[in-house]
C-alpha cells in the first residue's frame, strides 16, 4: 500500500537533492517480470476469478507469489536499497507462512482504520507472530485508510531509498557509510566526553519524564504538566547570556564537574518534593536543571574541537547528538516503566547513580590548554541580530524552525493527555512517547552522519518539515497505540535529520565569525516558541 506514495516521495527528494530522474532508466533491474507475474496472480487469487479455489490452494498460491517477489528482490540486492525491500518482503512472507497463507490483522488496527469486515489476504483470527502482521493503521478519517505491517513499512522506505540513491551523482565512495560515525571514537578523551554526556542526559531525562508523568497522574491537569515543562525551558532562555559568559571564561572540564554537582542538588530537591508532596520543590528542581542544561549544552560542543582534528568534527558532533537522543530514549522509557509500576521514586534514585558516574567521567578529562577569554559583548555580538535580519536565507531557516517548534511544543505538552487518556497507556505513557521520539531522533542524526553531504542537501529541509506536518496531523487522529508510537518515531526521524541539515546549512551560508550569533539567536527563538506553545497547550 505504501509503494506508490513512497516512489512519489522518493522522486520529490531526488529532485530537491539535485538528482537526475533520467538515471532511473539505467537502473539494472533483473527479472522484473517476476513482479508482474506475482501481482497478476494475487489479483486472480483475491478476486472473483479465484472464487473456485479452495482455502488451501489459495494459501499456497499466495505464498508462491511472495516467493516470486523475494526472488526478484534477492536478484537485485546489489543495489543496496533493494535490501530494505527484501527484508520487508521476508517479514511479510514469514507472517503469512506461519498463519496458513493469511496476514495477521490486529482487531484494534482494523477498528482504527474503520475496517468492519476484513477480507482479501488478511485475517483477524491469525495470531502467530502477530507483531509482524498488520498492527498499524492509517486513521479512518483519511482517504484510503488501511492497515499495514512492519514489512510494508520497510518496503516503502526501500522504494524511497532506491529512487534517491540511483538518481544521485556518482561518487568515489559509498553514499552511506557507518565508518564515518565511528572514526572519532578512536580518541580516548572524546570517548569519555561522549560517555559522560550520555550518562548525564540519561539521568536528566529519567527525572524529567518521571516528574511530568507523576504530576499529570496526581493532578489530571495538562496545565500542571505543561507548567513543569515551562519551568524546564525558561531558565535556558533567561540565562543564555550568563552561559556564554561562563563557558568562555573558566576551564570547561571543571565547569562540567560543577554542573554535575548542581544536578545532584536538583535531584535532592526533586526527591524531597515528591516525598513531601510539595509541588513547589519539584518546580524549583526542574528550573535548576534547566539552568544547568544551558551551561552543559554550551560547554560540551565547545570541548569537541579540542579533542579531535577538523576532519572528524562533523562525525563527532553527530555522535554527541546521537548519545543525547539515546539518553532521552532510554531515560524516558525507563521513567515510563518505573512510574507505571512503582511510581517516580525509583527513577529519581537511578538519577543519583547517573550523577555519580557522570561526575567521575568528566573529572577524568584534562583541562584544555590555551583557552582565551572573549569580551562579554563585542561589537560583532551586538550586531548579530542585525546581521541575521540582513541574511534572508538564514532568516528563513531560523523562522521556519521557530515556527515548526510551535507544533512540537503543542504536541509535547499534550502527550500526557493523549497517551494516558485517549490511547490508554497509563501514567507511564509520556515516558513511552518520549522514548519513541528519541529513537527517531537518533536514527535521523545517524542517517545524516553516515551520508556523504550534498551541496543541495539542505533543500530537503522543506520536504522534511511538510512530512512532519503530515505526521502531526495523523497523530492527532489516530486511535491505535502502535501507530501513535510509530508516528512519533517518524516525527523524531525527520526532526533529527532536519536539525542536522539546519546546522550544516548555517555553517555553509553564514559568515564564520557570526556562527555564535546565528546559532544563539536560533536557539533563543526556538526555545521561546516552544515555551509559547506549551503555555498555549
Amino acid at each position: 500500500m505504501f509503494l506508490l506514495p513512497s516512489l512519489l516521495l522518493g522522486l520529490a527528494l531526488a529532485v530537491v537533492l539535485g538528482g537526475r530522474i533520467g538515471r532511473l532508466r539505467a537502473l539494472p533491474v533483473r527479472y522484473g517480470w517476476l513482479v508482474l507475474v506475482s501481482l497478476a496472480a494475487q489479483l486472480v487469487i483475491f478476486s472473483r476469478l479465484g472464487a473456485a479455489l479452495d482455502e488451501e490452494a489459495r494459501a499456497w498460491l499466495h505464498l508462491a507469489t511472495y516467493a516470486l517477489l523475494l526472488l526478484f528482490a534477492l536478484a537485485n540486492v546489489r543495489t543496496r536499497a533493494f535490501l530494505l525491500v527484501f527484508l520487508g518482503l521476508l517479514l511479510n512472507t514469514i507472517a503469512i507462512a506461519v498463519n496458513g497463507g493469511r496476514m495477521p490483522l490486529s482487531p484494534a488496527a482494523a477498528r482504527a482504520a474503520g475496517i468492519v469486515a476484513p477480507g482479501g489476504n488478511v485475517s483477524a483470527e491469525a495470531d502467530r507472530l502477530w507483531f509482524l502482521g498488520d498492527v498499524f493503521a492509517l486513521p479512518r478519517q483519511v482517504p484510503l485508510a488501511n492497515t499495514f505491517s512492519a514489512g510494508d513499512l520497510l518496503i516503502g522506505l526501500g522504494a524511497i531509498a532506491l529512487v534517491v540513491l540511483v538518481t544521485r551523482p556518482q561518487a568515489a565512495e559509498p553514499p552511506i557509510q557507518l565508518a564515518r560515525l565511528a572514526r572519532p571514537l578512536r580518541r580516548p578523551r572524546y570517548r569519555r566526553l561522549a560517555a559522560a554526556n550520555l550518562v548525564s542526559h540519561l539521568g536528566s531525562w529519567l527525572t524529567l519524564a518521571a516528574l511530568v508523568g507523576w504530576m499529570f497522574h496526581e493532578t489530571g491537569s495538562t496545565a500542571a504538566s505543561a507548567g513543569l515543562l515551562l519551568a524546564r525551558l525558561a531558565p535556558p532562555v533567561l540565562g543564555a547570556g550568563l552561559a556564554a559568559f561562563v563557558v568562555d571564561r573558566v576551564p570547561k572540564t571543571r565547569l562540567l564537574v560543577a554542573v554535575e554537582a548542581g544536578r545532584g542538588l536538583s535531584i535532592g530537591m526533586a526527591l524531597a518534593g515528591v516525598l513531601l508532596q510539595t509541588p513547589s520543590l519539584v518546580f524549583a528542581a526542574i528550573a535548576l536543571a534547566g539552568s544547568l542544561a544551558a551551561l552543559s549544552n554550551a560547554a560540551v560542543p565547545a570541548l569537541v574541537p579540542a579533542f579531535l582534528p577538523v576532519g572528524e568534527l562533523a562525525a563527532a558532533n553527530a555522535g554527541i547528538g546521537i548519545a543525547k537522543d539515546a539518553a532521552m530514549a532510554l531515560g524516558a522509557l525507563g521513567a515510563g516503566i518505573a512510574v507505571e509500576a512503582l511510581g517516580p521514586l525509583p527513577a529519581l534514585l537511578a538519577d543519583v547513580g547517573t550523577f555519580v558516574v557522570a561526575t567521575a567521567l568528566f573529572a577524568t578529562l584534562d583541562d584544555v590548554k590555551g583557552e582565551r577569554a572573549q569580551p562579554v559583548l563585542s561589537r560583532r555580538q551586538e550586531s548579530g541580530l542585525r546581521y541575521l535580519l540582513r541574511q534572508r536565507p538564514l532568516l528563513v531557516l531560523v523562522g521556519a524552525f521557530a515556527t515548526a517548534t510551535l507544533a512540537t511544543g503543542l504536541v509535547n505538552a499534550t502527550l500526557p493527555r493523549l497517551f494516558e487518556g485517549r490511547l490508554g497507556f497509563g501514567p507511564g505513557g509520556y515516558g513511552f512517547a518520549l522514548a519513541a521520539l528519541a529513537a527517531g531522533l537518533a536514527a535521523g542524526q545517524a542517517l545524516v552522519g553516515m551520508t556523504v553531504a550534498s551541496p543541495r542537501s539542505e533543500r530537503s529541509i522543506g520536504i522534511g518539515l511538510m512530512l512532519m506536518a503530515a505526521f502531526f496531523f495523523l497523530l492527532g487522529l489516530t486511535e491505535s497505540q502502535p501507530t501513535a508510537l510509530l508516528l512519533l518515531t517518524g516525527i523524531g526521524l525527520v526532526d533529527g535529520t532536519t536539525d542536522t541539515l539546519f546546522e550544516t546549512a548555517v555553517q555553509r551560508k553564514a559568515d564564520p565569525g557570526r556562527y555564535g550569533a546565528v546559532f544563539g539567536l536560533a536557539a533563543t527563538a526556538m526555545t521561546t516558541t516552544m515555551m509559547a506553545a506549551i503555555a498555549a497547550a
